[in-house]
This record gives structure tokens, C-alpha cells and sequence, in this order.
């Protein structure tokens, strides 16, 4: 099915349903993952090294996967990397990826995104100013869409001082509720590992976020590991593949005012 046909059905559906009851919300929402990050690289290269030991050592699938994934966490303690910024080639895929939603735009394939929620981290703060360059709308900094606390330094945001500093720099961001990033609050919930099952958890209230957001249509600057958790959870894609860097997906949902269930989704791109 076109594109077309999809916003077609969706736009048919959401009249529907808003026309009957009133008691529905719809958004456009444009997922992207952020840009490729510092740790990103250091990752890829434990991961190739780890892959190839394996392979002289004859090991199974489950064990070679095992030896990477303790490979990849190796390198995720340098406390060097925290609150990793972006690289010039996670720059440029943000680039391409801006470029990619304009097209769209300028196609009439989707609306023009007209607010922005970001993570607090710098890999998405920068990949999202990247992108609000080219469409020239407001981000709203929200640590609930921020990575799964894994207590890695590549995790850990930025002091509070330090944050405040990059509104005051770009007054295109906007901090919602500064309490949320104190750093008592954060202090009190970084003890604890979010496990997958918690992530998914909190991603389950990003139908609550959305009732906040002033605007239809909405950017959502993330992670692999919630956007992850956001598809297969709360969208019901049990089997969606995870983000690439800046890669967009963009879909039409239709979800219930009161108990923020999921009434209809599509995807447009």
C-alpha cells in the first residue's frame, strides 16, 4: 500500500472515530534515533574484535554473542564517554536524515512536523538541532524518552548547570519540568538499573507525554532502546527491527483520550 493510500485510510479513520465519540486523540509522530555517538564507534570495534576471537575459537552462536555483548559493555565504563556526543559522521547522517524529511514534506507524502520532544542527552540534542535547523520548530527537552539508565557513563545526561546553559545557547529548547532533572531526582532513580521490562514499562506512557504536546505534529529525537521498546510494546510491533542511526519512521496514531490505549497506527514512512 502507497503512502498515500495509508494516510488515506488513517485520516478516514480518525474522522470516524473523532465525529462518533470525541474520546480519541491522533498524532503524527516521526521517530528517529540519534546520530552515530562516540561510544557508538568504540562498540562496533569491541563487538568486530570479540566476533572474530570467537570465530578462531570455534564458539557457538549463544557463546559468541555472549563474548560480544561483554565486549561491548567493556568499552561502556570509560567514564570519559559520559553523555557521549555525537561524531562528524553522526552529524552528517542527521544531515541526510533532515534532508530525507524535507523531501517528504516538499513530496505532500506527510505534514510538516510543528513541535519537537528530545532527550536530554547529546547525541539527541544535537542530532535533534540538526533537524530543527531545516524545519524550524521548538524541542522540548523530556527525560522520559531518554535512554534505559544503564548506569554507563555514555547514559548519564549532563549536569542540570550544563543543560540550562545549552536553553540559554539555543532558546529553540525548552526544559517542561526542570524538577524531573534535578539532580536529587536523578540521584534517587540512577541507583537502580532499568532493566528492559522497565523501560518497556515507561515507554508505555508515551501516549500520557503526547497529551501534553501542544501540537499534532510531533518529532520524537531518541534511542535505540526506547524507541525499541516503544514499538514493540506500547504499538504492539512485536517484531519491528530496531533503529538504525537517524534512521525516521513515521506514523498516524489514534489512541484513547482516557485510558491511552492504542486505537489505530499507521505507518507513513
Amino acid at each position: 500500500m502507497s503512502n498515500a493510500s495509508l494516510g488515506s485510510l488513517a485520516d478516514s479513520v480518525c474522522s470516524t472515530v473523532s465525529s462518533s465519540d470525541g474520546l480519541h486523540r491522533r498524532r503524527t509522530i516521526y521517530l528517529i534515533r540519534h546520530g552515530e555517538a562516540e561510544h557508538n564507534v568504540l562498540e562496533a570495534k569491541a563487538q568486530k574484535k570479540a566476533k572474530i576471537a570467537a570465530t578462531k575459537l570455534n564458539l557457538s552462536k549463544d557463546e559468541t554473542y555472549q563474548l560480544m555483548e561483554d565486549a561491548r559493555k567493556s568499552v561502556l565504563t570509560d567514564v570519559n564517554l559520559r553523555d557521549a556526543a555525537l561524531t562528524e559522521l553522526g552529524k552528517q547522517q542527521a544531515r541526510i536524515a533532515s534532508k530525507k524529511l524535507i523531501n517528504l514534506i516538499s513530496n505532500r507524502q506527510i505534514h510538516h512536523p510543528t513541535e519537537a520532544i528530545c532527550s536530554p542527552l547529546s547525541r539527541c540534542l544535537e542530532t535533534c538541532r540538526i533537524l530543527c535547523d531545516d524545519v524550524d520548530i521548538s524541542a522540548h527537552i523530556r527525560p522520559e524518552i531518554a535512554e534505559r539508565r544503564t548506569l554507563y557513563p555514555p547514559d548519564e545526561s549532563k549536569p542540570i548547570d550544563k543543560l540550562l546553559r545549552y536553553t540559554r545557547d539555543d532558546d529553540r529548547f525548552i526544559i517542561d519540568h526542570i524538577e524531573q532533572l534535578s539532580n536529587k531526582k536523578i540521584n534517587d532513580e540512577i541507583v537502580v538499573r532499568e532493566s528492559k521490562e522497565m523501560l518497556r514499562e515507561r515507554a508505555s506512557q508515551f501516549f500520557d507525554l503526547l497529551m501534553e504536546c501542544e501540537h499534532r505534529h510531533v518529532l520524537v529525537v531518541s534511542h535505540k532502546g526506547f524507541l525499541r521498546e516503544l514499538e514493540r510494546g506500547l504499538f504492539e510491533l512485536e517484531d519491528s527491527p530496531l533503529f538504525e542511526n537517524c534512521e525516521l519512521r513515521i506514523y498516524q496514531v489514534i489512541f484513547s483520550k482516557g485510558d491511552r490505549r492504542l486505537f489505530n497506527l499507521e505507518r507513513l514512512a
